[in-house]
């Protein structure tokens, strides 16, 4: 019985997940960006949202919580910023004409009938990781 437990947390911390990358995405639509790439892997690397507004490629992470989350710019760890960093040197060098990137962290926070959105850009620079 104790595994089922934990199967259905883990299945409802997913769904919660995907529910927080889709408000996300419709936030930053609202504000004009257009969509290049959702879950976008390289690897084991997974990018969570990949968007460009003008000639700046920006690289979204999400982190989804039921309740109140820790410090959303330490959430990601040092050792995740680094493989997205490493991830989106190999994305952009396919892309053309792109003159700047930046990442991007954006939290869920609640439940899919009451949440809170935050968006915190340039929430990491590849220059103050390597």
């Amino acid at each position: 019985m104790e595994q089922e437990g934990k199967k259905t947390k883990k299945l409802e911390a997913v769904s919660f997940g995907k529910f927080g990358e889709e408000v996300v995405t419709q936030e930053y639509i609202k504000k004009g960006y257009t969509i290049l790439e959702r879950n976008w892997k390289m690897g084991k690397t997974e990018i969570d949202i990949i968007l460009q507004k003008e000639s700046t490629i920006i690289l979204v992470e999400v982190k989804s919580r039921d309740g109140k989350n820790e410090d959303a710019l330490t959430s990601v760890t040092l050792d995740k910023r680094k493989r997205m960093i490493r991830a989106a040197d190999s994305y952009i060098k396919n892309q053309k004409g792109i003159i700047d990137y930046r990442f991007d962290l954006a939290t869920v926070t609640g439940t899919p009938d009451q949440y809170e959105i935050e968006i915190y850009e340039d929430a990491f620079v590849s220059a103050d990781i390597f």
